[in-house]
């Protein structure tokens, strides 16, 4: 065979540089799609203490929400920071803990939030959690066996709420005697005065109406009991034997009987999320109202970042994040804002520090109910690839899109956008190349961009990140 002469060499030197170019850029993306992959294949665990595997029910309750997310259940002998090393090796998307009310407590919740910021180095949440929990191992199980996404249709609020991103709303004023609205899926909200100021009557129906998918309250509230006027003198509601009831000013009682499922957000109420026995009025929520999910105070609530704040992300951006997600995001946003405002004063200092570990979560964490979409104030994309990850917020409702549409409550606006991501990264290998937005934060799951100052004009924003080479 002939050798190959200069030119057939050159030739077969160009060659063979396209080979190793085409092998190094396969290799290069077989590694950048590596890094994309979740670190874990196991993306729910189950946390319970091992003597609940002693008790068949509870048990049961454990194995099967296990079982509905292909999960893996941790028993723990005395503490569920016994499972802190196998939480931070597995990193999972969801963690939910299978409790007994004699269980549960406001040192438990504090405790627990705590530790859901630990499994890595960096001070935010790491895994969207839940307390599946009930006044009997039955009601727990009530928990376990939603499936079906819920798009909620119909509101049910104690409180003044921007309709305007509720297909369906019934409306209560805690601050107007009489005050009430009703909100239709073909038409506006109409104003329609009650006939007396003592509204536990017309708010036990609400909340059993057939429709309602979501109760939003307030108010004066304690672990047992729940006081609807605000600023006038109102009836209350009680838990007896497990169920909840309105009791008027004439002492006449009104059971909320009602088992399809709800979502229930407490925002401005103290206690309504401590659960320190069985008649604990959050367990009346869950075994008489249908209550599915829930997100509520521990202790006295006094600033209300975590409480109201659920509203920015939930109500006000609706299909955009599951109440889960709401949760979360409000929760590192305040984790956030701790982290990197400057000259925060004295109260607000106080009132994130408070606020940050003292709202309870109870429901399954990875079981879905949104709001119905309806026409957002802003758009969030999120681009992810093997090799960059890009966020574009852009505005639909030109210079105010980015403003608070709704300022009822404690704490409200101002809240960052935050994206989730699909799946688990290593963010120190990812580098910023969008240097106008430099405040962004990348972390393992989540992409937070601070929301520009309230007043100034909605502008398109766009970061991406590009995975750096090893």
């Amino acid at each position: 065979m002939k050798k190959p002469n200069a030119t057939g060499k050159r030739w077969l030197r160009q060659v063979c540089q396209f080979v190793k170019k085409f092998l190094m850029k396969k290799l290069f993306g077989i590694f950048l799609l590596l890094c994309a992959l979740p670190v874990s294949a196991t993306n729910y665990v189950v946390l319970t203490w091992r003597t609940n595997s002693d008790d068949a029910a509870w048990k049961n309750v454990a194995e099967a929400l296990a079982k509905k997310h292909d999960g893996t259940v941790i028993y723990c002998d005395k503490s569920l920071a016994e499972a802190q090393t196998e939480l931070s090796k597995i990193m999972p998307r969801y963690v939910a803990v299978v409790a007994r009310p004699d269980q549960l407590g406001a040192e438990f919740i504090n405790q627990f939030h705590r530790q859901m910021r630990t499994l890595d180095a960096d001070p935010y949440t790491d895994a969207q959690w839940g307390v599946v929990t009930g006044r009997t191992a039955d009601d727990a199980m009530k928990m376990v066996k939603e499936t079906s996404p819920l798009a909620i249709k119909r509101t049910a609020s104690a409180t003044r709420i921007a309709t305007n991103f509720c297909q369906e709303a019934e409306c209560f004023d805690e601050l107007i005697a009489k005050g009430h609205s009703l909100k239709k899926a073909d038409g506006k909200e109409i104003e329609i005065p009650l006939d007396d100021a003592d509204s536990v009557a017309e708010l036990a129906a609400a909340f059993a109406h057939p429709d309602t998918q979501l109760i939003i309250t307030s108010g004066h509230a304690s672990q047992r009991d729940w006081q609807p006027g605000f600023r006038y003198k109102n009836g209350t509601f009680h838990s007896k034997n497990g169920d909840l009831y309105g009791l008027d000013l004439k002492k006449n009682e009104y059971p909320v009987q009602s088992q399809n499922a709800k979502v229930y957000l407490p925002c401005g109420n103290c206690l309504m999320g401590l659960i320190d026995g069985p008649d604990a009025i959050a367990l009346a929520w869950m075994h008489s109202a249908g209550v599915r999910q829930m997100a509520g105070y521990v202790e006295p609530t006094w600033y209300g970042y975590m409480g109201w704040g659920m509203m920015d992300y939930f109500v006000e951006q609706p299909g955009r994040y599951t109440f889960t997600e709401s949760f979360f995001a409000n929760n590192i946003a305040l984790v956030h804002r701790l982290a990197t405002v400057k000259g925060l004063s004295a109260q607000d200092q106080k009132g994130l520090d408070f606020d940050r570990d003292m709202v309870a979560f109870y429901g399954d964490p990875a079981w879905s109910a949104t709001m119905m979409k309806a026409p957002l104030p802003y758009e969030q994309k999120l681009t992810q690839s093997a090799g960059n990850i890009i966020v574009e917020i852009n505005p639909l409702e030109g210079y105010n899109s980015y403003e608070q549409k709704n300022t009822n409550g404690s704490q409200r606006g101002g809240r960052p956008f935050i994206v989730m991501l699909p799946e688990r990264i290593e963010p120190d290998k990812m580098k910023l190349i969008s240097p106008n937005e430099n405040s962004a934060v990348l972390a393992d799951n989540f992409v937070l961009i601070p929301r520009p100052p309230q007043g100034s004009k909605a502008q398109a924003i766009r970061v991406e990140w590009k995975l750096v080479a090893p």
